[in-house]
């Protein structure tokens, strides 16, 4: 092997690691390192078997209450009516449904480390007794010296020993597009991010260009995206819908359990027998539990599904779907979500008037400057195969050449200097009809000039510190001429004493989409933060462009990051919109900070290094171009990288909340009012005013069925006007218990009135009042009530303001289940079936007008602006 040309730092890691770089290790030294530093592979974490996945479930209050409701149903039928047990199959298969929601969640948390494996590379090349062999990476061990060139992944963590033009692919780490140049020369500090790391290479990452030898110095879970798997190995927070529907299942399991005792303790006064007792309490615990509503709750966030996927938003994640609309802070990554993630010139100077922004009309200097940089570029102009930065110099070439034949026909290249790390610059010759022409194109400060005086200098240096301040990536470029090719074309002689020519800035713009996007947002009552692995000056400007950066609020970069503890992270976060250089660690402390301030907080990323970040938020959202990794560790995925897809989805969020709110509203009426109506009955002694078998009709083809439509309701024009729910808010906020509460009440009084003109009220001697007539009047009062309510549940604003029509679902579920309700007691048949007797003209105008009392009251109440938001 050659003698390798290592650094000093790198120097002391031999020695550290005891090791010869130009022998390598011994096969003892090998077997003795594997048992202290173990196989360089990742550790998964254990899998759990689907008897843990069903115990997890069960732990769930929705779960153990539909399973009580079912056994109580089940009891109701046997008792009752044995030849129908629809109702307990229809809720055990609710419970089924919720079951395989929630292992399906369980299991998806798990892939995320497991497709951290497609990063491990099988074969590397390595030095060992002085010979260069193919090993399997497992074997690999700190101290193992590795050769690595173009095409090959790096696997495992190394410092470079030796490179010669390497450029390494460090996405799926730091999110950046831009491959990284290396340099073994090297001095780290100690303190940079690994963007800044130009000594060393990290596990899993791609040699672009170039060759290398170097030094291994961790391996496995030590690596960087070793760290990354033990992070991702967090517990997986609950969404606000299912903490509020949690809560809701406790509160109606207090609320049947007192029902149930109430009625025993009202019939056993009142002398029942203990068969009629345990009838009245099974039948008011079934009247308290709405068993759809899980079913409308999954429902909504199906719908909610499919209407993001035509927006761009693939949703993996059932409940970030409503979770999502909660956000009230987006971390977005910069690169390709806020920006357009393709270089552009931005402006051009060609050296005699003042700088210019390439929208403007260009002169003959200008266009002729942009000619040299197109010929000093290697990018493939019919491929567009290239660097992104000489990408950006044809696209805009072949915008203002115009002759690109004459072009290719006067300038043959005859000899190149390829781009080096080292030199930062490259040149080319070209023959052309006058002689000779050099260009020389790279980083300014690596560029030889001639000038003629000081004050040239210092302008050329003023101009490209106002480009840098304006976080372009600033190109110049030298010439020289010669009537006959030179002798001498190294590029000591070719790049020394060059003529300056001029300067054009470069930068990835931000999407024409964003500021409007950022701004929605804003108005929404959600901050934006800008997370991102590029440069703090970079960042910076991006976020004051797109409005993330105001007045009065700052940025960070990932060293200043690392020096604050959480504490103070936490004190602080509110006053920061842009965090820049930043780590995967640094990602996860930001949200963890966020959420300790009871924000929701959605993350942005497409990189393995986001993975970890992505999981620990409320909702990850996972880039469409990204890795395997990040979108298996996403909750949702967007198709075209786009940050206002994140915003629509937002408001495709507020809108599912908005519409189970409404379809509780609606149901929560039904039931409380059907367990006072039946308690106040018992109190009155006028005995049970309707049966479990009509209640359970009741409960499906006017309110579970009609419910369900209100899913599938249009968002409200002020949804992005207001403000996101606060998290740990009850999911009755804004007065919706106050709502459930007074429309309950509603009902209650209007189905009694129903109850006592059919027990005790004659029409002119020709109708003879009874239990039954009572009964059948409060089957239709109560089921016709709750179906006229479901308007009052589409909106805010009052129903002859809103069209009719734009809900053709509830349209036609509520015309169904009316027509339903009213023909039951009408046809014979199925009036004996269900308990019910026909009822007379009398009774129908009575039911008709009962039945119109909820729509007017809450008309009212809208016309006084007394209802509220939904």
């Amino acid at each position: 092997m050659e003698q390798t040309k290592n650094s000093i730092y790198s120097s002391d890691i031999s020695k550290k690691l005891e090791v010869n770089v130009n022998r390598g290790l011994s096969n003892e030294d090998v077997q003795q390192r594997l048992l202290k530093y173990g196989k360089n592979e990742l550790v998964g974490i254990k899998e759990k078997t689907l008897w843990d996945h069903l115990l997890h479930s069960l732990k769930d209050i929705t779960i153990i209450i539909l399973l009580v409701a079912t056994g109580i149903s089940t009891y109701v039928a046997f008792t009752s009516h044995p030849d129908d047990f629809t109702e307990p199959v229809v809720i055990f298969l609710i419970v089924l449904l919720n079951i395989f929601l929630g292992i399906r969640e369980q299991v998806k948390a798990e892939k995320s480390t497991k497709a951290l494996k497609s990063f491990h590379v099988q074969e590397a090349k390595v030095v060992r007794d002085g010979k260069l062999g193919l090993y399997e990476t497992g074997e690999l061990v700190p101290g193992d010296i590795i050769q690595l060139e173009t095409g090959d992944k790096v696997p495992a963590d190394a410092v470079i020993l030796d490179e010669m033009n390497l450029f390494v692919d460090e996405s799926l780490l730091t999110g950046e597009s831009e491959p990284a140049a290396k340099d073994s020369s090297y001095q780290p500090s100690g303190n940079e991010g690994i963007g800044d790391r130009k000594d060393k290479l990290f596990s899993g990452s791609l040699v672009v260009s170039g060759k290398a030898t170097a030094i291994v110095v961790e391996t496995g879970m030590t690596t960087e995206i070793g760290k990354i798997s033990s992070l991702l190995e967090t517990e997986t927070t609950l969404a606000p819908i299912q903490i509020r529907m949690q809560k809701l299942g406790k509160v109606l399991s207090i609320v049947a359990l007192l029902a149930a005792l109430s009625a025993v303790g009202i019939g056993w006064v009142r002398g029942e027998t203990v068969p009629e007792l345990l009838m009245i309490a099974i039948s008011l615990a079934v009247a308290a539990i709405p068993e759809v509503l899980p079913v409308v709750v999954t429902i909504s966030l199906s719908y909610g599904i499919s209407t993001m996927a035509k927006k761009n938003a693939i949703i993996r994640t059932p409940t970030a779907v409503e979770t999502i609309g909660h956000v009230s802070v987006i971390c977005s990554d910069k690169t390709g979500t806020l920006t357009q993630n393709k270089m552009e010139v931005e402006k051009i100077w060609a050296g005699s008037e003042a700088a210019k922004s390439v929208k403007h009309e260009l002169n003959q200097t200008e266009k002729e400057l942009i000619k040299y940089f197109y010929l000093a570029s290697s990018a493939n102009q019919n491929q567009k195969i290239g660097n992104p930065t000489e990408l950006a110099i044809l696209d805009l070439a072949l915008q203002e050449i115009e002759d690109k034949q004459a072009l290719e026909q006067n300038y043959q290249k005859i000899h190149e200097i390829p781009f080096d790390s080292s030199r930062k610059r490259m040149t080319v010759v070209y023959q052309t009809v006058e002689g000779y022409l050099s260009l020389t194109k790279g980083a300014f400060d690596r560029l030889d000039l001639a000038l003629k005086n000081k004050e040239e200098d210092e302008k050329i240096k003023a101009v490209h510190d106002e480009f840098a301040n304006q976080a372009l990536r600033v190109l110049g470029l030298g010439v020289k001429k010669f009537k006959q090719l030179p002798a001498d074309l190294s590029d000591e002689f070719l790049e020394s004493n060059l003529e300056f020519a001029g300067f054009v800035g470069i930068i990835d713009p931000p999407r024409k989409e964003s500021y409007a996007a950022v701004k929605k947002a804003s108005e929404a009552g959600i901050k934006t933060i800008m997370i991102t692995g590029d440069h703090l000056i970079t960042a910076k400007r991006i976020a004051e462009d797109i409005g993330i950066l105001k007045a009065g609020l700052k940025v960070m970069d990932g060293t200043e990051l690392a020096s604050l503890t959480d504490q103070q992270l936490e004190q602080v976060i509110d006053e920061y919109r842009v965090f820049a250089r930043t780590s995967p660690e640094d990602k996860i402390r930001i949200v963890k900070a966020l959420q300790n301030k009871n924000e929701i907080v959605a993350m942005t990323g497409d990189g393995v290094n986001d993975a970890p970040a992505l999981k620990a938020a409320d909702v990850g959202i996972a880039m469409g171009s990204g890795t395997d990794v990040a979108k298996e560790a996403a909750d949702m995925i967007l198709v075209d990288d786009n940050f206002s897809t994140i915003v629509a989805a937002v408001q495709e969020g507020r809108r599912v909340y908005s519409n189970i709110r409404k379809s509780i509203y609606a149901m929560l009426g039904c039931n409380l009012s059907a367990v006072m109506i039946v308690l106040i009955s018992l109190l009155m002694g006028w005995g049970a005013p309707v049966t479990a078998i009509q209640l359970l009709i009741i409960k499906v083809v006017a309110d579970g069925i009609p419910g369900f439509s209100l899913c599938v309701e249009k968002s409200e024009s002020e949804s992005m006007k207001q403000p996101p729910v606060v998290n740990g808010t009850s999911i009755f906020h804004d007065g919706l218990l106050k709502k459930i509460g007074t429309i309950s009440l509603v009902f209650t009084v209007v189905t009694l009135i129903a109850i006592y003109i059919g027990k005790f009220v004659s029409f002119n001697g020709r109708v003879t009042p009874s239990l039954e007539i009572a009964q059948s009047m409060t089957f239709v009062v109560l089921g016709l009530t709750t179906i006229v309510h479901m308007y009052n549940c589409r909106s805010r604003h009052s129903v002859f303001k809103t069209n009719f029509f734009s809900n053709k679902l509830l349209v036609t579920t509520t015309i169904s289940g009316a027509m339903i309700i009213i023909l039951l007691p009408m046809i014979p048949f199925t009036a004996t079936i269900f308990g019910l007797v026909p009822l007379s003209s009398y009774h129908w105008l009575v039911i008709g007008i009962l039945s119109m009392i909820p729509l007017i009251f809450i008309e009212i109440q809208k016309g006084m602006n007394r209802f509220g938001r939904l």
